[in-house]
């Protein structure tokens, strides 16, 4: 949570945090400010003090309204030293960034040891130490302080999956309401059902509840399912008595938030060897479920997963095994202003979970014979267990 910056910062060794990028890419301007800016401006804290944003003139009375930071300042606070720096460099670029190195030694001071994220520009830093600032690029800093959620943030992502599972459900009617045509091709209004009318279903239906496909989406049909990030091509043919799965990750258009949740249906008759392959995902996921609680390290809680899975006989990647059929993936991962974020569950996972993070829980087994089944619910852990996002039931056949 953003209260925990501070410490974040003195566990570093730093004294300030600087950030200069615009908020609609970057999650971590937004979660520091709450506003939204298609163009770059400066967010400054220096440990144990209120942070400041530097925003340009024509942001400036809009950043003073929607921001979360008090102290707002507009460029025209510096004019001097913009005058200064106009006449000693001829390219307007390389002005401007000299002049944002010059407010932040202004905010900050000669000599403090600022933080920045590890991809910020090298030019801009070169310029910041010209000015005398200690620059250090770090990785994971306010990703730290974003891996746990306070209680607006939690009924932000449960308001999306509410929206997700809601369309979710309206186009499983859909699949369910199709006639099997030839070659078991499914067929809704005299045309047979693929999965670009899916995905065109969901983006109009999502748009209509302020959510948006941002990336994309997964619909696969049959074998090619058992890619698990093949998101399916709009001419492929859903069919029926073949697993169809069913990855739908939207992000809310004003709150910026994500979630994530996958089921997996056959409209019709699953064969035996895909009823066995369900019923060990549903049965990974329930145990992994009941090993989450705050203090439960991620490689412990995917260890579960896989126990239960390579107990009913199919393979995983644990251990360093290349796998063509089985979970060749970690369990689950984050979701916020990102739809990956910290923290991970996989093999290699030896942090342990917080308390309010919210995490997914995503299992899945794949045979390139038969398909793909992935079952993900999104939950937030607590103390001593977890409190699930996911209210969707959980059915094979439809």
């Amino acid at each position: 949570m953003r209260g925990e910056l501070d410490n974040i910062l003195a566990e570093k060794d730093v004294d300030a945090l600087l950030l200069c990028s615009d908020s609609y890419r970057d999650a971590n301007m937004y979660y520091l400010t709450k506003f939204l800016a298609t163009d770059p401006f400066i967010f400054l804290k220096k440990v144990d003090a209120d942070p400041i944003i530097v925003v340009s003139q024509m942001e400036y009375q809009r950043a003073k309204k929607q921001s979360i930071i008090k102290a707002v300042k507009s460029h025209l606070d510096y004019y001097n030293y913009y005058l200064e720096i106009l006449k000693t460099t001829k390219d307007p670029q390389l002005g401007s960034l000299k002049f944002g190195a010059k407010i932040v030694e202004k905010e900050l001071g000669a000599g403090t040891k600022v933080c920045v994220p590890h991809d910020f520009p090298v030019k801009t830093a070169d310029f910041l130490r010209e000015e005398g600032l200690t620059i250090k690029p770090m990785f994971g800093v306010v990703e730290k302080a974003r891996e746990t959620k306070d209680s607006q943030e939690v009924e932000e992502i449960r308001a999306v999956q509410a929206v997700t599972e809601e369309v979710t459900a309206e186009a499983i009617e859909l699949i369910a309401n199709a006639d099997v045509g030839a070659n078991d091709a499914l067929i809704l209004n005299g045309e047979v059902l693929t999965v670009g009318r899916i995905k065109s279903f969901f983006g109009h239906k999502l748009l209509d509840n302020g959510c948006l496909i941002e990336e994309d989406i997964i619909i696969a049909c049959g074998a090619k399912g058992s890619d698990p990030h093949y998101v399916g091509e709009p001419e492929d043919e859903l069919k029926a008595n073949q697993p169809i799965i069913l990855d739908i990750y939207p992000r809310s258009i004003q709150k910026r938030y994500w979630t994530d949740l996958t089921r997996t249906i056959v409209k019709g008759r699953a064969s035996d060897k895909l009823k066995k392959m369900f019923d060990a995902v549903l049965e990974a996921k329930n145990a992994s479920l009941d090993a989450i609680q705050s203090g439960a390290l991620g490689n412990h809680i995917y260890n579960v997963c896989c126990d239960v899975l390579e107990k009913a006989g199919y393979e995983t990647i644990r251990g360093g095994k290349k796998v063509t059929k089985g979970m060749p993936h970690g369990l689950g991962h984050g979701v916020g202003l990102q739809i990956h974020e910290s923290p991970r569950m996989n093999e290699f996972s030896t942090v342990s979970l917080k308390e309010h993070s919210i995490v997914t829980v995503e299992p899945g087994l794949y045979d390139p014979k038969i398909g793909g089944v992935r079952l993900e619910d999104i939950i937030e852990v607590t103390k001593t267990g977890y409190i699930s996002l996911t209210r969707m039931e959980t059915q094979l056949e439809i």
